[in-house]
């Protein structure tokens, strides 16, 4: 099974709305097949089969539309690029793996300092992660794995309910 991917985590900015972001992240590019959202409050989960360019899209709508955001590309057996992205859509912290590809990469204290501080999550977790990031997570053919345990450390979990309550940009209206 192919896990090439996007998925992402968008907190939005005070006084946007969830339906009118959905249609905004669609006009911008993000049309992918397979493209599914789930609302929690003023963050809406995203995902994207076959669209590991959604990081790109996300970080284009953020400034008008969110305060932050995580992110992940999952090139199947290539390697996966997790990032933290900021209210200007400029990311704080990359970390990834790949061994077939070179993929951009800027996972050092300093950065998961940044992201532990946008999210409010204690930055000892995210050294966990990154300590054993390598080890634990060379498997990113399986999707999920291992960029939501850069999720988890930052307070963001994937939704275990997500394929039963998401739903496509179509729908953005419902939202």
């Amino acid at each position: 099974m192919s896990s090439y991917s996007g998925w992402a985590a968008v907190d939005l900015a005070d006084g946007r709305e969830a339906g009118a972001f959905v249609a905004a992240l669609h006009a911008a590019g993000g049309e992918s097949p397979g493209l599914r959202v789930a609302v929690e409050g003023r963050r809406v989960f995203v995902y994207a089969g076959l669209a590991p360019h959604l990081t790109a899209t996300i970080a284009h709508v953020l400034p008008e539309w969110g305060s932050r955001a995580v992110t992940a590309a999952d090139f199947d057996e290539f390697g996966v690029v997790n990032e933290v992205l900021g209210p200007d859509g400029k990311p704080v912290h990359v970390a990834s793996i790949g061994e077939e590809m070179p993929l951009p990469e800027d996972d050092t204290p300093r950065s998961r300092r940044a992201a532990a501080e946008l999210f409010g999550a204690d930055p000892a977790a995210l050294d966990h992660v990154s300590a054993t990031w390598a080890a634990d997570g060379a498997m990113p053919s399986a999707p999920g794995v291992p960029y939501l345990k850069w999720w988890d450390a930052l307070g963001v979990p994937w939704p275990a309910d997500f394929d039963e309550r998401s739903f496509g940009p179509e729908q953005h209206t419902g939202a």
